[in-house]
């Protein structure tokens, strides 16, 4: 039986990556590894920049990608949503066709 598997993309606030990341590493059971990394946001959404963000055009974020089983995803949600309800946290959920290691 194969398990269906989920990317889960994060966008959020750079200053609350310390915060997520230890919800994500503290979750039981414990979630098969996530990746980070720190991007800069484009576009709509500067009502609450900083007034460097705003000069340079774009604001610090923080990118974090999960894949996991398709039913963990509502339960990082929630978990997330708990101990971090914040409004500048984006989510959005992709299929993943396949995955492995090369080696």
């Amino acid at each position: 039986m194969s398990t269906t598997l989920k990317r889960l993309t994060m966008i959020a606030p750079r200053e609350e990556e310390d915060v997520l990341v230890a919800t994500l590493l503290e979750m039981q059971p414990s979630l098969p590894g996530f990746t980070t990394m720190p991007v800069a946001g484009h576009g709509e959404g500067f009502a609450k920049a900083s007034v460097h963000e705003c000069v340079r055009g774009r604001i610090d974020r923080l990118l974090l990608w999960l894949v996991l089983p398709q039913d963990d995803v509502q339960r990082v949600l929630t978990v997330i949503g708990q101990h971090l309800p914040h409004s500048q946290i984006v989510w959005w959920i992709e299929p993943v066709d396949a995955m492995g290691r090369l080696a």
